[in-house]
């Protein structure tokens, strides 16, 4: 009898389908014997003889090109062992068997495994050269392993997997609950107070754990829910199998928590849930999309905290925290706060507009959504489906006599027009744009269309930034796996790559074995100098400006990296990657 991972399992199946060498017709038999035999999928596919091994061997090599191994002539090493964690291997579905000097070879059952080759060689710092072995060898390898470690086998998740029961039992140790309206009419979810259940107990620990986001996801044999921490996604094994029992229902339940319509399943839906947890009010931003399965969940917990924040809070280097405050308290100019979705541009912004902000001050905000409440700041919730753009927005504000407007984003050309020329007429303008770093951000308003001269006029600071995870301080050791050579390819000197001892997180009860605990913000400022404005004016390029930048002292967010990962705050493979792919 096979032992495989769940997900695998699910991979293998959906491509057997994809082949046609089994039908959906098939998917009820399937199902039956695995069920009735307590054995995998796989297993069923087989005694059913809809396919064998040898067949789904012959398919992979042809697919990729891949020379078969016999599994059976290896035996687990120590060596290989410690480059991969048995659970990553067991949840994957691989088999590493040889250890080459700097290549792992990894044998594998079938195509889905080839979207893991980048992550394997971020994890191992090694080539790696795949090879394809029957699924029965693969699965017999992985349980010796787990065996001789010690750890859960493979068997055991399976059987935890096919356990089908209606009830949730997860309890909540906490006092939360959704803050509803007492006519709202619940009885259409089947298995309601499981459901209800279920729900409240998916959101309050995500709130408790400090999550910033929550995914519930549909597939065909199986449904996930997923926690987004300190900017990474790991699954929730426990909600998941009452989770696909009761899809349905818990679609309708959160449609219903948001205020959604439990009928409309073709088209997205946006809504908010208000939650309160402990006698605290929290915020939810809900997004439904419908897919091939079901509808998809995403649940933003709206950050309350990132108003409370303050800039010497945020990990400014002394000089550029200097420089952005000159910025930030001068009466006009853009100052604008760029980096990808999750990287902390709100938090930035509501800690600089919490310490510009003064009674004698007009501040108006056009957000999407409005996170925080600020205290004497006018916000405003824009909403782009009954035509309250951002443009339209900032239109209306330079008509209510603010000396400060923040836009949350600058979306279209007509948006970073205005913007520019109220920056220019008298008014401090605060907004975000989506670049890979400061200098680039020029060359995106000219790309957008924006006059030279008006970009040189009008913006005063750019500041880009990244949010990384810092090391666990309670379990944080040397790092021997970062030699010199790693340190020098990215941008330490050779004297420096044979001094400098990065550190890690080793896993602690503190830091729930992750080695990690909080983020921290990479930033870079560049203040835009006269050096700087007359580049802009000759149409410089983006390494032009970056140079004149360096030149009048700019420091990239790569340098800031790298001094982190001296102090200890920052290890490597975050340095990696966080920053590695933008320098």
């Amino acid at each position: 009898m096979l032992k495989i991972s769940r997900e695998s399992e699910i991979n293998l199946i959906n491509i057997l389908i994809d082949q046609d060498i089994i039908s959906g017709k098939d998917l009820a038999n399937i199902k039956k014997v695995s069920t009735e035999g307590d054995k995998s999928q796989i297993d069923a596919v087989f005694e059913l003889n809809l396919t064998n091994e040898d067949a789904i061997l012959d398919l992979l090599v042809k697919e990729q090109s891949l020379s078969v191994i016999d599994l059976v002539a290896f035996e687990v090493s120590e060596e290989v062992k410690s480059v991969l964690p048995s659970n990553y291997i067991n949840m994957n579905f691989i088999a590493p068997f040889k250890l080459d000097n700097d290549t792992l070879h990894i044998a594998i059952s079938d195509s889905s495994k080839l979207s893991l080759m980048r992550n394997l060689k971020t994890i191992t710092k090694k080539n790696i050269e795949l090879h394809a072995a029957k699924v029965s060898q693969i699965s017999d390898f992985i349980e010796k392993l787990l065996n001789e470690s010690g750890e859960t086998t493979i068997k055991s998740i399976q059987q935890a997997n096919l356990e089908k029961t209606k009830t949730f039992d997860y309890e909540v140790d906490t006092d939360a609950e959704v803050l509803e309206d007492p006519e709202e009419d619940i009885e259409a979810i089947e298995n309601e107070s499981e459901v209800i259940k279920f729900s409240t107990a998916v959101v309050a620990e995500a709130i408790k754990s400090g999550v910033s986001d929550i995914h519930i996801e549909p597939y065909r044999f199986a449904s996930r829910v997923r926690y987004r921490l300190d900017g990474i996604l790991s699954e929730q094994v426990k909600f998941n199998k009452f989770l696909h029992d009761n899809y349905g229902a818990v679609v309708t339940r959160f449609k219903i928590m948001g205020k959604l319509d439990i009928a409309e399943r073709r088209l997205p839906q946006d809504g908010a849930i208000p939650f309160k947890i402990d006698g605290k009010i929290v915020d939810l931003r809900l997004s439904m999309l419908p897919t091939a399965n079901n509808e998809r969940i995403v649940m933003r917990i709206l950050n309350k905290d990132a108003g409370d924040i303050s800039l010497e809070q945020l990990n400014f280097d002394e000089n550029d925290l200097k420089n952005l405050r000159h910025a930030i308290h001068g009466s006009q100019g853009l100052v604008l706060v760029t980096g990808p979705t999750g990287s902390g541009k709100t938090t930035t912004l509501y800690s600089i507009l919490k310490e510009i902000s003064k009674p004698n001050i007009n501040i108006l905000t056009a957000e999407d959504p409005v996170e925080f409440e600020l205290d004497g700041v006018g916000q405003v919730q824009v909403k782009e489906d009954i035509g309250f753009s951002f443009s339209v927005a900032l239109r209306s504000f330079l008509r209510q006599d603010p000396e400060i407007i923040l836009i949350g984003e600058m979306r279209d050309k007509e948006t970073v027009d205005i913007g520019l020329k109220a920056a220019l007429t008298g008014h401090l303008v605060f907004s975000t744009l989506h670049t890979n770093d400061a200098p680039s951000t020029i060359t995106r308003l000219q790309n957008m269309g924006t006059p030279d001269y008006l970009i040189s006029a009008a913006v005063s600071l750019i500041l880009a930034q990244r949010l990384a995870r810092k090391n666990c301080p309670d379990c944080r050791v040397p790092d021997e796996d970062v030699t010199p050579k790693l340190l020098s390819d990215i941008g330490f000197t050779a004297e420096q790559a044979s001094t400098v001892k990065p550190s890690r997180g080793k896993g602690c009860p503190k830091c729930k074995d992750s080695g990690y605990k909080g983020r921290t913000g990479v930033y870079e400022i560049l203040s835009v100098t006269k050096p700087i404005k007359e580049a802009i004016l000759r149409a410089a390029t983006t390494p032009e400006l970056k140079e004149i930048a360096i030149k009048e002292g700019f420091r990239t967010m790569q340098d800031m990296g790298r001094k982190m990962l001296i102090s200890g705050d920052l290890n490597f493979r975050e340095y990696d990657r966080v920053l590695q792919s933008e320098s």
